[in-house]
């Protein structure tokens, strides 16, 4: 019973630790632009809006931020020229933002940087190593995704 006990704070420590050094090491990475995480995660959800200007409000939401929080996101993200703001066109009151090029580029190179991180990382395991963690990492962010409620988490 002992050991089943210090097998699972084992495996909890392990993955703080794991959640811990991946946080540090994006964190690393990300500086290296001059990004946040909630900055670089904003940058993602304008790039797959295709072109399309987002409401700040959806942009919170989908970036899992206070809108307080993602004024501030918006304002640094426009003193580097990567996003811009607009005019709602279907509600005066309310501001839009949309990727420039040149954020659009700056994404390309981080996304890229990612990849390649987590392709080194990767290689750490066999084949089927990396085709087991897979899926077990699928089905334990079901197993959690399912805890958290409608509208996301804030971090």
């Amino acid at each position: 019973m002992e050991d089943a006990r210090e097998h699972r704070d084992d495996l909890s420590m392990r993955l703080l630790r794991l959640m811990g050094a991946l946080r540090a090491r994006f964190a690393r990475d990300l500086a290296r632009y001059g990004l946040t995480f909630p900055q670089y995660l904003t940058l993602c959800s304008l790039g797959r809006a295709e072109g399309r200007a987002l409401r700040m409000g959806d942009l919170a939401a989908a970036t899992h931020q206070s809108a307080a929080s993602m004024t501030g996101i918006v304002d640094r993200l426009l003193e580097q020229g990567w996003v811009e703001r607009r005019p709602d066109p279907s509600d005066r009151r309310s501001v839009a933002v949309v990727l420039t090029p040149e954020g659009a580029h700056m994404l390309e190179q981080v996304q890229a940087d990612r990849h390649q991180a987590v392709e080194m990382l990767l290689r750490t395991l066999s084949p089927q190593e990396r085709t087991a963690f897979y899926e077990i990492l699928g089905k334990l962010l079901k197993a959690l995704e399912e805890d958290i409620p409608q509208g996301g988490f804030k971090e």
